[in-house]
């Protein structure tokens, strides 16, 4: 069966809905403290630009990877793994087959 038609059943929409907004908490703060630490450091306003410049791009990069529709949760969950965003316990009740498809994407990223 092709990811993309892969079917959740109800329980698994919502173990999927719990780590997909665990792994999207996990990058937000990872943001928040990058953010920080670049704050820390802002000596003139070409350095703002700079902070200005990367919070733009991060913003796009999230806005691309955190979609939650189902026929692409397999690839996100695949990607946020190897982003250490989120981890094979997240996902536990989710069906054998979605775990293993997962786990083994995780690893071609």
């Amino acid at each position: 069966m092709s990811i993309i038609k892969m079917k959740w059943n109800s329980s698994e929409k919502k173990i999927a809905r719990a780590a997909f907004d665990k792994a999207y908490q996990r990058e937000m703060e990872e943001l928040i403290n990058t953010i920080k630490e670049m704050a820390t450091k802002l000596k003139n306003l070409s350095d703002v630009w700079k902070l200005e410049k990367y919070l733009s791009e991060r913003r796009r990069e999230i806005d691309a990877k955190y979609d939650y529709r189902y026929s692409k949760l397999i690839l996100v969950f695949s990607r946020l793994m190897n982003d250490n965003f989120l981890f094979e316990e997240d996902l536990k009740g989710l069906s054998k087959d979605k775990i293993e498809i997962i786990m083994k994407l995780s690893s071609n990223y």
